[in-house]
């Protein structure tokens, strides 16, 4: 990486450092509430996935969308970058934002589960999946951001994205293998884990890579 491609990415993780910080910061003080009973856990359920929900969302919207109404074409066109170049560091750049937070929620999300004697342990799978589809569903919005610029679509995406969310969470819970071992003392990591994990890992690779496709037919970066 040159020197100019790590201050670009150093301008955007200071340029969200509030909203990283403040996602990560609710949805962490969230997490204790889930220890005070069920309708605790519900709440704090729902503050999590929406703070880390919402943070990809403002990622998406105010590091690509916002940008390219601005007109940032002008300042792309005075650094010696290809738009190419450009696009490959601004989707780093967003991922590396999304991905520090993301992964702060996902660790307190663990912690909790094994720390409280109130949430079975065999819940740590279906936590871990979903934290794993939640960066999946990040990189969708932010893949959709990159390629188009319509608002109206962009606003489709993310709508369908957010309902992707509850859809996942409830087949999750069908599948043989996984969903009768959520409430068991001890984690189960069996073959179905294994392969849910790879899959997500494997699609959000496949999503970041079409960027990176249509990235050398550019004639504008964003």
């Amino acid at each position: 990486m040159n020197t100019l491609a790590a201050k670009l990415i150093a301008k955007e993780l200071h340029q969200f450092r509030w909203v990283m910080a403040g996602a990560a910061a609710a949805g962490l003080a969230a997490l204790p509430a889930a220890a005070t009973g069920e309708a605790g856990f519900n709440l704090a359920f729902i503050v999590w996935v929406t703070a880390v929900i919402a943070l990809g969302v403002m990622l998406a919207l105010y590091g690509v969308a916002t940008e390219r109404k601005e007109r940032a074409r002008l300042f792309v066109l005075s650094l010696p970058l290809s738009p190419a170049a450009y696009v490959r560091i601004k989707l780093l750049a967003l991922l590396l934002c999304f991905m520090l937070p993301w992964a702060a929620l996902s660790a307190g999300a663990a912690v909790l589960i094994l720390a409280v004697p109130g949430i079975p342990d065999g819940v740590l799978p279906y936590g871990l999946l979903l934290c794993v589809y939640l960066l999946f569903n990040f990189a969708v919005v932010l893949t959709a951001s990159l390629q188009i610029a319509s608002e109206a679509a962009m606003g489709g995406v993310i709508i369908l994205t957010n309902m992707s969310v509850s859809l996942f969470m409830s087949a999750l819970g069908r599948v043989p293998g996984l969903g009768e071992h959520m409430w068991t003392p001890e984690p189960v990591w069996n073959t179905p884990f294994w392969m849910l994990l790879a899959a997500e890992l494997a699609a959000t690779l496949l999503v970041l890579c079409v960027p990176l496709l249509f990235a050398a037919r550019r004639r504008d970066a964003l």
